[in-house]
């Protein structure tokens, strides 16, 4: 059975988790701002181990931040301007379901309930239907979603489908209810056992810090350190990628030439993208370019291990120089002008 939307056994900090991985880092990282040092690693730390959330409960933490801020959010009774603020975070179809329970509306939203499911299952659950069943049910999805379905059905059936949804005409509410009704009977198993899709976790909690501004990330860091090494060390590791250092521009990437081990630099490039290798070699002097190549070439086939155990140092030099201040990466955020 589905786990009931019962938010009253829910800590603070768990709610606060639970939103945070709801609203995703782009806008999740924002509010972070505003909370003191130990609120934000006590939260960090909620994120790191919240794991799945039932949707039910997860909607049930949004829609009680929605009611708690709503004077906030509608200080004149605008309507509007909820809706919008609703519909910019989370879409349009959420946003008219959270707004309709808000006023006390029921929603009518047809085949709502296929929200979130992955688009492989609901296909799967619709290959028995016929085909002007399917194509009203895509017909009220996002076309995104509709596309995304379709690329899982079988090509005759994706044909009729297609005849069905270019001829389609208005349907009765009371035809379109009794779809509905019988579809979510068909799905009733898969709607008991749907997580989020979003959750929790080391990943989550790394995408939200490196959104983040640099000052709340280093005082979550430093909380996280306090309360579990373990997890920080882990957190930290997963901040910045080999991958990464296509971030870096020239100066910074001398800089991180000029502090690791020269030797080790083959070996950490075997196998890696051409645009982390071309930032490596281009600098490097010329005879120095020369000789790395040449190292590849002759270096043959190397164990996976040791080549993420080279990467790992370099990385270890890369977070020394960012501790220290030497180093300052631009990851995407606001914080920087050319």
């Amino acid at each position: 059975m589905s786990t009931p939307a019962d938010i009253s056994s829910l800590s603070p900090r768990r709610k606060a988790a639970i939103l945070l991985v709801k609203l995703g880092a782009e806008q999740g990282a924002p509010l972070l701002r505003g909370l003191r040092r130990p609120e934000l690693s006590a939260i960090a730390d909620e994120v790191a181990h919240l794991g799945k959330v039932p949707q039910s409960l997860a909607d049930a933490v949004v829609k009680e931040f929605l009611e708690s801020a709503e004077q906030d959010i509608l200080p004149s009774g605008d309507y509007d301007l909820a809706f919008n603020y609703i519909q910019s975070t989370f879409g349009d179809r959420m946003a008219r379901d959270v707004m309709g329970e808000v006023t006390g509306g029921v929603s009518e939203i047809p085949f709502k309930f296929i929200d979130n499911l992955e688009a492989e299952v609901v296909a799967e659950n619709l290959q028995g239907e016929l085909p002007q069943v399917i194509a009203l049910v895509l017909s009220h999805l996002r076309p995104d979603q509709s596309a995304e379905i379709i690329s899982y059905l079988p090509p005759e059936v994706v044909v009729q489908v297609g005849l069905r949804l270019g001829t389609m005409d208005r349907v009765t509410a009371d035809a379109l209810q009794a779809v509905e009704a019988g579809l979510r009977q068909r799905f009733a198993s898969v709607l008991e056992n749907k997580f989020l899709e979003a959750t929790g976790g080391i990943d989550s909690l790394v995408e939200l810090l490196t959104l983040a501004d640099p000052a709340v990330k280093d005082m979550v860091m430093k909380g996280l350190t306090e309360i579990d090494a373990e997890l920080a060390i882990e957190v930290r590791a997963k901040m910045f990628v080999f991958a990464d250092l296509q971030l870096l521009d020239d100066r910074q990437m001398q800089l991180v030439l000029r502090s690791v081990d020269s030797s080790r630099l083959p070996l950490a490039l075997k196998g890696v993208a051409d645009g982390v290798r071309d930032k490596v070699l281009n600098n490097l002097s010329s005879r120095a370019r020369e000789n790395l190549m040449d190292e590849m070439q002759l270096m043959g086939a190397v164990r996976t291990v040791d080549v993420e155990a080279a990467q790992n140092e370099i990385l270890d030099s890369v977070r020394a120089l960012e501790e220290s201040g030497e180093l300052v990466i631009n990851r995407g955020g606001n914080d920087f002008v050319s």
